[in-house]
């Protein structure tokens, strides 16, 4: 999930260096760090972090969609099915 976090704040052009470490696998912790050159690096984490939930709730309600219209033409052909075996 950082790598994902990561390469959005990274993507911005006011970023001069983004990059995290995990201190040791069984730690709950994360240091991330991000160098830019003006705006505040929390900023740019926030704006990132807004493009990233944008993303996932386009890729659930794509999914979403898709998986209804597969529903759908799975009904069809069901009865579609039934009505050429009379």
């Amino acid at each position: 999930m950082i790598m994902v976090v990561s390469f959005f704040s990274f993507e911005s052009p006011e970023v001069e260096f983004c990059g995290y470490s995990v201190p040791h696998p069984s730690e709950n912790k994360i240091n991330l760090r991000i160098q830019t050159n003006g705006p505040p690096a929390l900023d740019v984490l926030r704006r990132g972090l807004s493009e990233l939930t944008a993303l996932c709730e386009h890729m659930l309600a794509t999914f979403e969609t898709t998986v209804e219209e597969h529903k759908q033409a799975k009904q069809n052909d069901d009865v579609d099915m039934s009505d050429t075996e009379d």
